[in-house]
């Protein structure tokens, strides 16, 4: 998902460098611009509550390591939305499943934590 992001916004940039290089984006005011951390189960620790952070050991290379989770982050697995508690039990006894966690850029709030199979 990174860099699927980061195709993107090269895209977008090129654009705007295209047409003058001084015209500026404008998003309207409710859009949220994500940002995704692709790891595994094996390299999470979750909290024990949503006001807690994730952490993700072994991140090179990464920008935030370390991000926060509110009442408003969901934990997805296989489609179906799951307790933090749920999530964490998961992880810990399945190794190295893919795990992506998608956090808010303005403020590194994550808005959700996905396995997308069981």
């Amino acid at each position: 998902m990174n860099s699927t992001f980061k195709t993107l916004m090269a895209a977008l940039l090129l654009s705007l460098a295209g047409a003058g290089g001084t015209v500026r984006a404008q998003l309207p005011p409710n859009v949220v611009i994500e940002g995704s951390v692709e790891t595994t189960t094996d390299a999470v620790i979750l909290p024990s509550s949503l006001d807690g952070r994730v952490q993700v050991r072994g991140c090179e290379g990464c920008q935030h390591s370390t991000l926060q989770l509110d009442k408003n982050t969901k934990c997805i697995l296989a489609g179906h939305v799951v307790s933090l508690r749920e999530m964490a039990s998961f992880a810990q006894q399945s190794s190295g499943r893919p795990l992506t966690i998608s956090y808010r850029l303005r403020d590194l709030v994550v808005s959700r934590i996905a396995v997308l199979e069981k």
